[in-house]
């Protein structure tokens, strides 16, 4: 089915009914394709994907929607309501689809297939951001004002929470380790958490740049990319010391970033519009290749390794409906 999906995707570019405006061969990023979303009303939030059913699943967080795309035939499967404002989404191994609510800090288990409800977990308020830990077989949330909750998958059960000083934005998971990077941005702090112990092990005031929203891991390189908003950058941190590194410009108001190791690129996307891509020269510099125009308030984005192809949510504006762009990375040749 991934072939068949990425197949689907490299025909679609060449009836694609949007061209990317200044495109060029040798541009880093070509837009390929758009979904249209007719009826999506407001600004969208996270996806996931499923590889072996080749379908997409977009969080419409002001809609109350989940909608389902049909990645392969490139067209909507359907709109699925019963939420209450759809943040974070996670696609399980198990076939199993997980969505967390902002509107009620419910966190709800679907059938893969039929997409019914099959468990409620409750964390309070603003269930936001989700990352799966496949190592330790959990689900961590971001909510409230301020805790990380924890899901079992093992025992279908909820763990503690862990406090932090503000509402917890991004976070990431040390796949060889058994660290939790998570941004706060209302103390401008990353904060690490051991997993294997559900506590705080350091702090990282960031001091280059604020407001950390975003955040990716270049785990090979030692690399921690933060995202910010005041300025608008990402300051890079060094993890086995928590220094700054580096830092590099990047659009207004960002709320999603990707790290692509195999070509050693950065994508990030920002609320005023943009699609940023950025070269890692090495593990301590960095050259914006590209700042692509998208649409106002386009702030989130999936990178998919698999289909090698990034995906950006539009809302709906004046001229157009709501659509699910795809963009295809263009490699300069070695």
């Amino acid at each position: 089915m991934k072939s068949l999906v990425l197949a689907s995707l490299v025909v679609a570019s060449a009836t694609n009914i949007y061209a990317e405006t200044g495109a060029s061969e040798t541009a880093p990023l070509q837009l390929v394709q758009t979904i249209p979303l007719p009826g999506v009303k407001g600004k969208f939030d996270h996806l996931a994907v499923d590889l072996a059913g080749g379908r997409m699943f977009v969080a419409a967080k002001i809609n109350n929607t989940l909608e389902v795309v049909d990645l392969q035939n490139t067209r909507r499967l359907r709109s699925v309501s019963g939420f209450a404002e759809p943040q974070g989404v996670l696609y399980l191994p198990d076939r199993q689809l997980v969505v967390a609510n902002g509107g009620n800090g419910e966190v709800q288990f679907l059938d893969g297939t039929t997409l019914h409800v099959l468990q409620r977990f409750s964390f309070g308020a603003d269930a936001d951001n989700i990352r799966y830990d496949s190592a330790g077989r959990r689900i961590y949330v971001a909510c409230e004002d301020g805790a990380i909750g924890t899901i079992d998958l093992s025992t279908r059960s909820k763990l503690p929470g862990i406090k932090l000083p503000g509402h917890p934005e991004a976070m990431a998971i040390e796949p060889h380790g058994h660290r939790l990077f998570v941004n706060v941005p209302k103390v401008d702090t990353v904060f690490v958490l051991d997993r294997s112990t559900a506590k705080v092990t350091a702090e990282w005031k960031l001091t280059k740049s604020k407001t950390n929203y975003t955040m990716a891991l270049d785990e090979g390189h030692h690399r921690l990319f933060v995202g910010c908003r005041q300025p608008p950058n990402v300051v890079v941190l060094d993890t086995t010391t928590g220094h700054e590194i580096a830092t590099f410009p990047i659009g207004g108001e960002t709320d999603c970033m990707f790290y692509d190791g195999a070509h050693q690129r950065i994508y990030v996307t920002g609320a005023d519009g943009t699609l940023d891509v950025v070269q890692q020269l090495d593990a301590d510099q960095y050259r914006v290749l590209q700042e692509l125009p998208t649409a106002p308030l386009a702030r989130t984005c999936l990178f998919v390794p698999e289909l090698d192809r990034i995906f950006v949510a539009v809302p709906q504006q004046k001229d157009h409906d709501a659509e699910l762009r795809v963009y295809r990375p263009r490699y300069r040749a070695a």
